[in-house]
């Protein structure tokens, strides 16, 4: 279906073009390699640009065994028309055998340092999750992508605003409600010079997760609802599932320094996800005749202590990076709060060190649950229902090479010390990750 709308944008994109070329006089240019198709007044543009992920991966493994393979990660394919103040944009990625909506949002520049979003398109929250293709374990894990809504961005030389209102995402088909978020980010730079740029922001979402499909059997998606958090190699060590889940708040704080060909970014992030079951629910699909050898709960507080005690979790995660440019200086670009792209023929050295924490742990683990410390006690009861979704500190060491506007290079390595009780022999995985991307 994905693969009818991208040929179906496209040839609206050529129909456009031609419709308008024969009013207008279009003359075509190329931009960073990509089409651009202009009117002789300048009031209508055309775009269609495209990327390649070209990846390759080698672990080396301590216990688990990882896959080590070569990919294309990515294809993207993109649409962008152009008339006076609104922007329509489509763009739709191709990679791993599956086809997904990336952008797909019509925007109106209410001003110069002012616009209005419509449609599918990043929520603004910290500064990797839509500013990097390499993002940390912190931003893979409890970053946020792309979803439906109305945004509202204001920026000038020294402060960035954006919020929305969003809901849920367009790769979502599972039967039930869909989710709702609002997500704001704010961020100040109260230096901005030449050759100094500090940066200091902070986002936050409020979400009501997504349905993860509909209980036929009760007429009911409510009590269905669940949080993945998930990062690093298959997401084997670090990968919480919280169910139960009602809702989700999550918290970031950045810093950017600019300095030259000097750089250091850092972000934190901690995610508070509260819970509930629908306990009664449960107790009629069981029926009274599945605890045989048990006493029957009677009351509505019996019911946590039969089948589990749904704590409120709570995740972090942070990390810190220092770059260095060798043939040009890092730039700050007010229009999206972050930094410009290095120009032709720079080489970029990054250091990283990342500590995701995915476990929110009350009690001691016996009999596939965590319970009381006290073994007679724990013995009595299924546990609390406690998230072990793993930690671990990650080491990176990258250099990236900008060959051109559209062609870059980038060599990763990475040393992970983990800590998972669903893989309890493993402690340390390297990583060595390659990248060819292609902008045109």
């Amino acid at each position: 279906m994905f693969k009818k709308i991208y040929i179906a944008a496209l040839a609206l994109g050529l129909f456009a073009s031609n419709a308008i070329g024969q009013e207008k006089q279009l003359t075509a240019k190329t931009n960073k390699g990509g089409i651009v198709l202009t009117s002789g007044d300048q009031d209508y543009k055309i775009n269609f640009n495209g990327r390649i992920y070209m990846d390759g991966v080698h672990y080396f493994d301590d216990v688990t065994d990882l896959s080590s393979d070569a990919s294309i990660h990515d294809v993207r394919l993109g649409t962008k028309v152009t008339w006076g103040k609104w922007i329509a944009k489509i763009n739709i990625g191709f990679g791993n055998d599956e086809v997904k909506i990336k952008d797909a949002f019509l925007r109106y520049n209410y001003s110069k340092n002012s616009t209005f979003t419509l449609g599918n398109f990043f929520e603004p929250f910290g500064i990797e999750a839509s500013a990097s293709s390499g993002a940390s374990n912190t931003t893979q894990a409890m970053g946020i992508g792309r979803s439906i809504g109305l945004g509202y961005t204001y920026y000038t030389n020294k402060f960035y605003g954006s919020t929305g209102v969003f809901a849920g995402s367009v790769d979502n088909m599972n039967k039930g409600d869909q989710g709702f978020s609002t997500t704001s980010k704010l961020a100040y730079t109260p230096i901005s010079k030449e050759n100094l740029t500090v940066q200091l922001g902070g986002s936050f979402t409020y979400r009501i997760p997504e349905a993860n499909g509909f209980n036929e059997a009760f007429n009911d998606d409510d009590y269905n609802r669940q949080v993945v958090l998930n990062a690093g190699p298959e997401h084997k060590f670090l990968n919480a599932d919280i169910t139960g889940a009602r809702t989700d708040m999550r918290f970031n704080f950045q810093a950017l320094v600019l300095s030259g060909p000097f750089m250091f970014q850092s972000e934190f992030t901690q995610t508070n996800v509260t819970r509930d079951d629908d306990y009664m629910s449960r107790l009629m699909k069981d029926g009274p005749a599945f605890y045989v050898t048990y006493v029957w709960p009677t009351k509505p507080k019996d019911y946590p202590d039969w089948y589990g005690k749904l704590r409120d979790i709570q995740t972090k995660a942070y990390y810190a990076q220092i770059g260095f440019l060798v043939g040009d200086n890092y730039s700050y670009k007010s229009s999206t709060a972050y930094i410009n792209r290095p120009k032709a023929g720079t080489y970029e050295f990054l250091v990283r060190y990342d500590n995701t924490n995915l476990n929110d742990i009350d009690g001691t683990y016996f009999n596939g649950a965590y319970g009381d410390a006290d073994l007679a006690t724990a013995l009595t009861g299924v546990g609390n229902m406690s998230i072990a979704g793993g930690k671990a500190e990650t080491y990176s060491a990258a250099v990236n090479y900008y060959l051109n506007d559209n062609i870059m290079f980038r060599l990763n390595y990475s040393l992970m010390d983990v800590t998972n009780q669903k893989y309890p022999l493993d402690e340390k995985i390297g990583m060595l990750k390659a990248r060819v991307q292609v902008n045109f």
